[in-house]
């Protein structure tokens, strides 16, 4: 049941950013911190949940994170009022990469299934 949540939280998170990146620019979701550290924060968010819900399948969830960085920012070119920008996809993907990392390390130590959890799918 958690892996189930988790990955319906992380494929919920990945339309979420694709719709803030596609959105015009004055629909996009402002944090305080600077655009650079929203975007690898939401990155790493969504790289992390992904390799929690595709446990074993992490080559997956580096693929999903990195092949939406660099494919979300291209489809900004499709928007007359954003631009897309090659550093902004390298940010993106970095902040992927970074979650996935987080994941795989959060996987190799924590047991799964959860204790008290009768999840014996994996």
């Amino acid at each position: 049941m958690l892996k189930i949540a988790i990955r319906t939280l992380a494929w919920a998170i990945l339309l979420a950013i694709f719709l803030a990146t596609v959105s015009p620019i004055e629909e996009r979701p402002h944090l305080a911190s600077g655009p650079s550290l929203d975007r690898m924060a939401a990155f790493i968010l969504l790289g992390i949940l992904f390799c929690l819900g595709y446990r074993r399948a992490w080559p997956f969830a580096l693929a999903i994170v990195t092949v939406a960085a660099f494919g979300f920012e291209a489809m900004q070119m499709l928007t007359p009022d954003r631009h897309a920008r090659l550093d902004d996809a390298v940010v993106k993907a970095f902040g992927g990469i970074i979650g996935v990392g987080i994941g795989l390390v959060v996987n190799r130590f924590t047991p799964w299934p959860l204790p008290g959890k009768d999840d014996r799918s994996q």
